[in-house]
């Protein structure tokens, strides 16, 4: 579990980031890439994927970095182990970082920015994201309390998506979050968010997703959101999340399209459930009611909500799909 950074934890941290501030601190990136201590990239809400001109001292800085943020969480760090390390930062910032062992060309680090102000549908017009129609549908869905599955690849949008919803949402709703590790930034009054304990190697886990969500039942909630789903313990938690009577079921997945990622869905729920195929697949038909596809089109570099599809009569059907050549979506 993280401890609270002291105000001298934070200045050290602040300090080995000194070569990357100028992007801290840019309203407009939303990842920071160090591919090498030289070798550094960014991705701009406006110009997308770009090299940058900025460089730590050497390969050594970048470790000092990733072990400063390490000890300043409380994360568990020793090269030889754990030469992968994901931290969070107190800004809600997703840190990824790997050292030689894992990377034998020099330490690398990814930090995912939490954006420092919510977007919500309106904005998501605006940037083209979505449509008007499709803001319209997405509206009614959430005040109905429709049950969503958000899916899409790495940086394509999910979580941003996800966050416009819950702007959405009547703020006399009561919202408990689920998630392994926190990234869900909700616009609501009447919200609490749970993560669950990180663990040692070699330690059984003492907080799990299940348990959080046993918890959330306790809690009153109008609406629970399960985080992102990458095992299959989370993907359980979500199936029985949908199972529990009440509405407005929220998570993501990583997936290609909207079909692979109720076949994704389906398969990881398997890996911790005894059901077949077929049944985990009709009950996911029967609870959700909408699933939403992003996309981060890398030759625009902009991303686009792709597919909105509808679940009916046990069938997922597409309503809305984006036409790439016209840059347009198309109604069925």
């Amino acid at each position: 579990m993280l401890t609270a950074l002291t105000s001298a934890d934070w200045e050290l941290v602040k300090f080995y980031l000194s070569p990357i501030q100028p992007l801290m601190d840019n309203d407009q990136v939303t990842n920071i890439m160090v591919n090498r201590y030289d070798d550094i990239w960014a991705d701009d809400l406006e110009r997308g994927m770009y090299k940058t001109t900025l460089a730590f001292p050497d390969d050594a800085a970048v470790a000092t970095l990733i072990e400063q943020i390490a000890n300043a969480l409380a994360q568990y760090f020793e090269p030889a182990r754990t030469p992968v390390i994901n931290a969070r930062l107190p800004d809600g910032s997703r840190v990824c970082a790997t050292l030689p062992s894992a990377t034998p060309s020099g330490c690398t680090l990814s930090i995912r920015l939490h954006r420092r102000r919510g977007l919500d549908l309106e904005h998501l017009v605006k940037s083209h994201t979505i449509d008007a129609a499709m803001k319209d549908v997405l509206l009614d869905a959430v005040e109905r309390g429709d049950n969503l599955l958000v899916s899409g690849a790495t940086n394509s949008g999910k979580t941003t998506l996800l966050n416009a919803l819950s702007f959405a949402i009547p703020q006399r709703e009561r919202i408990v979050v689920c998630e392994d590790v926190t990234e869900i930034r909700l616009n609501a009054p009447n919200a609490i968010q749970m993560e669950a304990q990180r663990q040692d190697p070699g330690d059984t886990p003492s907080l799990s997703l299940a348990i959080l969500l046993a918890t959330s039942l306790r809690q009153r909630p109008d609406r629970i959101i399960v985080g992102e789903i990458r095992e299959p313990d989370a993907a359980e938690v979500f199936f029985q999340a949908l199972n529990t009577g009440h509405r407005g079921v929220y998570t993501t997945i990583h997936a290609n399209n909207a079909r692979a990622a109720l076949k994704r869905l389906v398969s990881l729920t398997m890996g911790s459930s005894t059901l077949p195929f077929e049944v985990i697949e009709a009950e996911y038909l029967h609870n959700l009611d909408l699933v939403l596809h992003m996309d981060y089109l890398e030759a625009r570099g902009v991303r686009r909500l792709t597919e909105i599809c509808v679940v009916e009569a046990g069938e997922l059907l597409p309503r809305y799909v984006y036409d790439a050549a016209d840059d347009a979506w198309q109604e069925k």
